[in-house]
């Protein structure tokens, strides 16, 4: 009797477990194409940083704010961080659009600037509004 409740508790704790764990994949990593366009302005160039907020020496940052359409024509608005080393980092090319990898929390993929004409119709309308 004893070893049939702790195996259904076990069994609960596991099927839990699992359902958090492919939760936490299909929010953070499981992506979708999506697209954008770069502001026309040039973002202020920054100190990059870690997350405690100490400087990462010898790298710059660009922060964007992208308003992402999706191909089934839905919008996730999302912040993208362009980091690289100080000598080397040229930020989006203003007025340009970018094709990116997104899940629900990051960009996954990209962005990287893309032609007009290889953007679906459906979303080009939408990014032009």
């Amino acid at each position: 009797m004893i070893k049939k409740v702790i195996l259904s508790v076990l069994l609960v704790v596991m099927v839990f477990v699992g359902y958090k764990g492919y939760k936490y994949y299909a929010e953070t990593y499981k992506s979708e194409v999506a697209y954008a366009k770069v502001s026309d302005k040039i973002p202020e160039i920054k100190d990059a940083t870690y997350q405690d907020g100490s400087v990462v020496a010898g790298s710059k940052t660009y922060s964007y704010d992208f308003d992402f359409v999706k191909e089934d024509g839905s919008v996730q608005k999302m912040e993208y961080d362009l980091t690289g080393e100080s000598d080397q980092l040229k930020p989006l090319t203003p007025g340009s659009y970018v094709k990116a990898e997104i899940s629900k929390k990051r960009v996954t993929k990209g962005p990287n600037e893309i032609s007009e004409t290889k953007i679906p119709k459906n979303v080009l309308n939408k990014l032009h509004k």
